[in-house]
């Protein structure tokens, strides 16, 4: 009798302890479009949906209108800087080059390469975030920007609120076009995403 009550005992602490056993990682491939956000922090379909609605917007506004009637032509446009203000790592390059493809989809502007050290600027910028210190550049500096009419400025802000293991982290997005003489702003930009973020509970 106490063999059968053992061997119960063993079975009945192996389901258990199998319940609780993490399942083996399964890969499943998806649509390069297809929307994943696992983790709440910032990601590649965040870059794609800010850029698509920001320069759609841009586009619409009256400044370049008014450049293609006064100068008979698309303007050209360089993306000057992705400044990351957020406490985590943001790849302005991946952002930059939606940023771009938007731009060349739109049919409505030429864009331009960047140049060497603002490449240089933006890899400084991604260190700082990465090990958690803040830029205290303000501004944008334009000026010998060869062959652009106008610069774009962009500059990615967080603000985050949780408790009991729930967040909300809301992104903001400024964005603005400049003229790359003058450095006259002819038309600025928001655009923002929140996320909520639940921490599931295991249940035995």
């Amino acid at each position: 009798m106490n063999s059968v009550l053992r061997v119960i005992m063993v079975s009945c602490v192996s389901v258990s302890l199998a319940a609780c056993v993490t399942p083996g990682r399964q890969v499943t491939r998806v649509g390069a479009d297809t929307q994943t956000d696992l983790s709440g922090k910032w990601n590649d379909t965040d870059a794609r949906m800010v850029s698509d609605a920001l320069l759609r917007d841009c586009f619409a506004s009256a400044w370049i209108q008014n450049f293609v009637q006064e100068e008979g032509r698309k303007p050209a446009i360089r993306v000057r800087s992705v400044v990351n203000k957020t406490d985590e790592h943001i790849d302005s390059q991946v952002f930059i080059k939606n940023i771009e493809k938007a731009v060349l989809n739109s049919g409505k502007a030429r864009i331009l390469a960047q140049k060497g050290a603002e490449l240089g600027a933006i890899d400084e910028e991604q260190g700082r975030a990465a090990s958690g210190r803040q830029s205290d550049d303000s501004g944008v500096g334009v000026g010998n920007e060869t062959g652009a009419d106008f610069v774009v400025a962009v500059r990615v802000t967080s603000i985050l609120d949780q408790v009991e293991g729930k967040r909300a982290k809301l992104y903001k997005v400024n964005f603005e076009m400049l003229h790359s003489t003058t450095g006259e702003k002819v038309w600025i930009g928001d655009h923002e995403i929140k996320k909520l973020i639940s921490q599931g509970r295991v249940s035995w």
